[in-house]
This record gives structure tokens, sequence and C-alpha cells, in this order.
């Protein structure tokens, strides 16, 4: 499947965005919708009304254009921080990029979190633009971190990399 574009009349929301790309009627037998960023993750319910399986929606905002492009769970999606709550109203996975997705989901799920103050240890260690290079960063929030020697960190995707939290 191909991106869809256009202009999206009204709120940008999870659903918004499913009954622009997908339409109406598909839009309705959406059971639960998330948005976290540019992705949307969906609990839908199948045409015959008997399965729910799970929808990822990528979107992307330029020039007050809306771009869309939709994977179903059976397409093996990469973005895999659909949050329990979706999983938990699917019912049983049509074919193995479904269980796949959803174990990798699981599995993030499951991850343990920092909580502020917290140290966070990368598998490896992450350089900065300034040259300098930490391992091991103490959690202050969002993506806000502080180095040993106190310098303040923004990593916005921190989520995505190999870490492990110090209790």
């Amino acid at each position: 499947m191909g991106w869809t574009a256009g202009h999206l009349q009204g709120p940008f929301t999870a659903r918004s965005a499913i009954e622009f790309d997908l339409g109406g009627e598909f839009a309705a037998r959406v059971v639960d919708a998330v948005r976290y960023g540019r992705v949307i993750y969906a609990a839908v319910r199948s045409s015959n009304g008997q399965d729910v399986f799970g929808l990822v929606l990528l979107t992307e905002r330029r020039g007050g254009v809306l771009y869309t492009k939709p994977i179903s769970e059976d397409m093996g999606p990469v973005e895999d921080f659909c949050p329990a709550g979706i999983l938990d109203q699917l019912t049983e996975p049509s074919n193995q990029h479904a269980c796949e997705w959803r174990r990798r989901c699981r599995a993030r799920v499951a991850r343990s979190r920092p909580r502020q103050g917290q140290m966070v240890i990368f598998a490896k260690p992450l350089q900065f633009t300034n040259g300098d290079t930490y391992g091991t960063l103490t959690f202050l929030g969002g993506s806000r971190f502080r180095s040993a020697d106190g310098t303040l960190c923004h990593i916005p995707s921190w989520r995505t990399l190999d870490y492990s939290v110090e209790p």
C-alpha cells in the first residue's frame, strides 16, 4: 500500500486520521485507537464482526497536508509501541507476522521504565553533537537526562534504544 495525502477537515485525532485514510465505514469498526506522535495504533473489528485485529497507521503532516499509510498487523509493521490496552482487545492473530508483531509490542510493554532519578545504562554509549559520549545517565523525565559531570542531555528517541535501569 502507498501513502494517501490530502487536507484533513477538523482536528487531527486517531479516529479522524483513520477515517481520512480508510473511510467512514472502516472507522466505524474501530474498537479503540491511540495516537503516539506520528503513529496511530488501533483495534479494529473485522468486516464479519467476529475478529479484532491490530492496525498501525503512519502519519505525517507537511505544509497543511496529511499523509497516511495503514499497515495491518498481519503485514508485520516495524512500529511496535502498541499499548497493552489495544493489544488486550485483539482476538487470535491471523498469521506469523501478527504473532511476531504482538510479541515485540508485549516485550516493549513489559520492559522496565525508569523513574525520575534512576540511572539508565545504554547498551551502546551515546555520542552527542558536542562530542561528549555517555553510556550511563540519570533520568530526569520525558527525554531529559543528566550525565555524571552535570551535563543536561536531550534524547528524543531513547525508548527505542537498548537500555537497562539500575534499581
